[in-house]
């Protein structure tokens, strides 16, 4: 029985789409997230990339894009750098309007907004928590990982930094 049952999970982690959990130092894999601005990693390929996984419905994630719309500024403007915000909400046109609402529809959080709808790219990368930034090199090397959110504690200038010291 025991056999059996392992051939069984064997199989079937065999025929999943690669799904694991991305750690400092790996290489960002092939995604695909539908946005204007962030069709693949090829659009960050030799620029610094922060990329934001979010909800409408996560009060911290709310909370963080607040401080990052503050905090990525400088990040926003240099042309050897993309920040992208993915919304995991399940009606893209849900996260556009909250970013519009609470930011304005020429800000820069509006401008970089892409959706993962589906998860695709989140489970991909494992995202387990929420919000979940991602800091990659000019290389595509992932050099830092924040996940979660807690107000007051610096994560958001702790991205910052490691963006800007790229």
């Amino acid at each position: 029985m025991k056999i059996k049952l392992s051939v069984l999970l064997m199989s079937f982690l065999i025929q999943s789409p690669q799904i694991f959990a991305i750690s400092e130092g790996d290489l960002l894999p092939q995604l695909e997230i539908k946005a204007k601005d962030l069709k693949s990693n090829l659009d960050w390929k030799g620029k610094v990339a922060v990329i934001n996984f979010w909800a409408t419905w996560c009060e911290a994630c709310k909370v963080e894009l607040k401080e990052m719309n503050q905090e990525f500024k400088s990040l926003h403007d240099r042309a050897d750098a993309v920040v992208g915000y993915v919304s995991l909400d399940k009606e893209p046109e849900k996260a556009k309007q909250y970013l519009e609402e609470a930011f304005g529809k020429d800000s820069a959080l509006s401008a970089k907004l892409a959706h993962d709808a589906s998860f695709t790219a989140a489970d991909r990368l494992g995202v387990d928590s929420f919000p979940m930034t991602l800091v990659i090199d000019k290389s595509g090397k992932v050099v830092k990982i924040q996940r979660g959110f807690k107000e007051g504690e610096g994560s958001t200038a702790a991205i910052r930094k490691a963006a800007e010291s790229l």
